[in-house]
């Protein structure tokens, strides 16, 4: 037999009004699975842990917006799960529940045999956190393909943003694989390359004019579905 090029498996499932999409993690020997972002209508999600025969037993959470959180109560109803929060997040939402697992970035998240590492990439929210998966980020609303998130809601920071942004660039791979948490761009995922070469938000290296891009200009003057951007 050959050996399987990943021990693992990421299963997309395009939800909800906002054109969101929300992530099962499998490690493909034990089947444990985390979901990441449960939010909207979950029947898909659901008839393929069944069909599947997947050990759901963690939740992922990117940041605490309602429409990346509303179906958790739903989830719990069915499964005990875990729920991974950074811990800055925890503060911003102010939700109480007694499975939480708190991180604080850099930590190792298990599943089975596979490792997950959270990112805290603060800017959308305070405890904005991605997570990397040997070769595979998903990123949540702090990075969209040719895009970012929006920095006006309540709990952005664009400086934050710029930081994260930065620092996403310098630590990541360029072949890393971009896996957003909504579907707003002209493909549903990218490279780390095709990013600092195509999302105009990755341009930038004086803060002061991201964020008046960010927070001004940029919504003025793209609309979804966001397509690459030569670098002037």
């Amino acid at each position: 037999m050959q050996p399987l090029k990943y021990t693992y498996d990421i299963k997309a499932f395009d939800v909800g009004p906002m054109q969101n999409l929300i992530y099962l993690i499998t490690d493909i020997k034990s089947r444990h699975t985390a979901i990441v972002d449960p939010a909207w209508d979950l029947t898909s999600v659901n008839q393929y842990i069944k069909e599947n025969d997947l050990i759901l037993n963690k939740i992922l959470l990117t940041h605490s917006h309602h429409d990346h959180v509303n179906a958790i109560d739903e989830i719990l109803k069915e499964y005990d799960l875990e729920i991974y929060i950074n811990n800055k997040e925890k503060i911003f939402w102010k939700k109480i529940y007694d499975n939480f697992v708190i991180n604080y970035g850099g930590d190792i998240i298990q599943l089975g045999s596979t490792q997950i590492k959270s990112i805290h990439t603060p800017g959308h929210t305070p405890g904005s956190t991605c997570y990397y998966i040997d070769g595979k980020l998903i990123a949540g609303d702090t990075l969209f393909v040719f895009g970012c998130g929006r920095c006006d809601l309540h709990g952005g920071n664009p400086e934050d943003m710029f930081v994260s942004l930065k620092n996403l660039e310098s630590l990541l791979d360029k072949k890393t694989l971009i896996l957003p948490g909504h579907d707003y761009s002209v493909k549903r995922e990218c490279t780390m390359e095709e990013q600092i070469r195509g999302n105009p938000f990755m341009h930038f290296h004086d803060i002061n004019k991201f964020i008046e891009y960010r927070m001004n200009l940029h919504d003025k003057i793209r609309q979804s579905p966001y397509d690459a951007v030569t670098k002037s």
